[in-house]
């Protein structure tokens, strides 16, 4: 199968950057919208426009540019639109007002949602107003065009200037509308980042009895770097064989996790690394051995780094931009999952790994001092260089 447009220099990568702080523009206006602050309409509706909406000179709007280059589809699910022919007929005549479609959600919530992509929910019609149908997109251009979202225009059209200030039993119908269209957006946004950023790693570790000196204040265990941008994800253990996880973005914001306690080596352990986005966009990462937290952090922003390992310069007892090092390790197995996993299959991972970690005849890659392994990008092969053998975990001299 064909791997995805993964191209990440620029242009696509500034463009990247400006997706997450246009999604993050767009969580805090609908936030500063639930608490009152209707100025915020206009932050709202110019990051629209140029999200999903933008359609000057054949520009593709920036959310939908992004999702085609990752090979994703924006789907939603939403009501029926004020053309649903299940509407009475007879309501429909001298009907003043009609807004429809709503809510939007990414799971199915109502037997009567239908999923679409959505570029199409965009040009769906769901207001009708004086007998005149408009879609989201129309609300979008209108406010960021007309109200402030991006200009300030002198003259606006009739029928915008009597919906902006239409209040039904204190309901603004075209504000709330805007806000619903930024919340169905914003979730759009979020699983796409979701879909490429998430991740667990799992590898189950041997450390050995080290040589005299080998042991310096950083010893990487595995590292992967993506060439020309920042993003790197590395697992080290520091001068007391304590890990820590570290991630680097793409937009060079980074974070780390450190274990709280010490280790005792002297039998395999499984080390569990995971990042993932949360639903308000900041990013948190955890790190576990045997199944016990050691480690926790919560970054306030998007973390965006590819969770596909096939896109990563990755090594095994060596960093990226160093040398060898004269550190000494073994691993049995490394699983890398391109999502957050589920609770039955988050359990049943953790009793598989748990299960191998405590056989006795656990074979394991051991790593002699200045040996390492590289996988370039694009391909699984470790290319092996220096001393490594395959050995039984429990032959290894213990720490």
């Amino acid at each position: 199968m064909r791997r995805p447009y993964r191209e990440l220099g620029k242009p696509f990568a500034v463009r990247t950057l400006e997706l997450i702080q246009g999604l993050q523009l767009i969580a805090d206006s609908i936030q500063r919208l639930q608490e009152g602050e209707t100025r915020y309409l206009a932050v709202l509706s110019g990051q629209l426009r140029a999200l999903v909406a933008e359609r000057r000179g054949g520009e593709v709007p920036l959310l939908i540019d992004v999702a085609e280059k990752l090979g994703k589809t924006l789907s939603i699910h939403c009501m029926p639109g004020i053309d649903d022919p299940a509407f009475p007929e007879a309501l429909s005549k001298d009907l003043e007002l009609h807004v429809a479609g709503f809510p939007v959600t990414l799971e199915r919530q109502f037997p009567a949602q239908r999923e679409m992509p959505l570029p199409e929910f965009l040009d769906k019609s769901l207001i009708l107003f004086r007998n005149t149908k408009y879609s989201s997109r129309k609300v979008i251009e209108w406010y960021a065009n007309k109200a402030g979202g991006a200009h300030y225009s002198s003259a606006i059209p009739e029928d915008f200037a009597a919906l902006m200030t239409l209040n039904l039993m204190s309901m603004r119908p075209l504000a709330t509308l805007l806000a619903q269209i930024g919340e169905a957006t914003l979730a759009a946004g979020r699983q796409l980042l979701k879909s490429v950023v998430d991740f667990e790693n799992y590898a189950l570790v041997v450390i050995p009895a080290q040589e005299p000196g080998s042991i310096r204040d950083v010893n990487y265990l595995f590292d992967s770097q993506y060439a020309g941008s920042d993003m790197r994800i590395s697992l080290t253990l520091n001068s007391r064989l304590m890990p820590s996880f570290f991630v680097c973005g793409l937009q060079g914001a980074w974070a780390r996790v450190d274990c709280d306690r010490l280790i005792d080596w002297s039998e395999a352990r499984l080390l569990h690394a995971t990042l993932f986005i949360e639903d308000d966009l900041t990013t948190t990462m955890e790190l576990a051995v045997d199944g016990v937290r050691v480690g926790r952090c919560n970054a306030k922003f998007p973390l965006f780094v590819l969770s596909d390992p096939m896109e990563y310069d990755s090594y095994h007892n060596r960093a990226f931009d160093g040398q060898p090092q004269r550190f000494s390790f073994a691993v049995s197995q490394v699983f890398m999952i391109g999502r957050e996993l589920g609770p039955e299959d988050s359990a049943n991972m953790q009793l598989y790994m748990s299960r191998k970690r405590l056989e006795l005849d656990l074979r394991v890659c051991c790593y002699g001092p200045e040996a390492f392994a590289r996988a370039e990008r694009g391909s699984k092969n470790l290319k092996m260089t220096g001393h490594v053998t395959h050995v039984l975990a429990s032959d290894l001299p213990k720490v």
